[in-house]
């Protein structure tokens, strides 16, 4: 799965940019380390080229009114950051999108264009650079296998604000072991 998705489309007021862009978002934050949406550059085959953007399109691009958007389909919300970035006397976008925080982002209505589907998981396809709704069971067990672990990092963060060490808790499956030994032999 690739984190980067280029993007030479339009200024963010147009209703299509912003499905396209607001899917890819979705799926990013179903991903590890989520992503990043670059507007600016073209994709010619395999080649990325910078191109830049239209300085009128990069200051459609604001912070508030795009995490506005994207978490009006978001379910829990998107974490994005906009900035704008110059580059060799061009200007681009660079929507920077966070994994995301507890469990996996769902998409909570129905957008413009088909892009945007009520109940879909989105996620970024392992064959092209692309956002799909979740493909395959392997797909779908990657993203719940993050979300376990992030749950289990959260107990165990609770554990130890409680007082409780990691000691402990190595003993509680110690004594567990042993508590099953015993039923077995009964």
């Amino acid at each position: 799965m690739t984190g980067v998705q280029t993007c030479a489309l339009p200024i963010w007021g147009d209703a299509r940019t912003k499905a396209k862009i607001t899917r890819t978002i979705l799926g990013m934050s179903n991903i590890r380390d989520g992503g990043a949406v670059v507007i600016g550059v073209a994709q010619d085959g395999e080649n990325f080229l910078p191109e830049g953007a239209n300085p009128s399109d990069v200051g459609s691009f604001a912070q508030d009114l795009v995490a506005e958007w994207v978490n009006g389909y978001a379910d829990p919300f998107a974490e994005v950051t906009v900035s704008r970035v110059s580059h060799k006397h061009s200007s681009f976008v660079v929507i920077q999108v966070a994994e995301f925080t507890e469990i996996p982002v769902v998409c909570k209505q129905n957008g413009p264009f088909d892009f945007l589907r009520r109940g879909a998981i989105y996620t970024r396809s392992r064959r092209k650079h692309e956002t799909v709704e979740v493909p395959s069971q392997v797909e779908m067990r990657e993203l719940l296998d993050l979300s376990i672990e992030k749950g289990f990092r959260r107990l165990l963060e609770r554990l130890h604000r409680a007082g409780v060490s990691m000691t402990a808790i190595a003993g509680l499956s110690r004594h567990r072991e042993e508590f099953e030994q015993q039923l077995g032999e009964l």
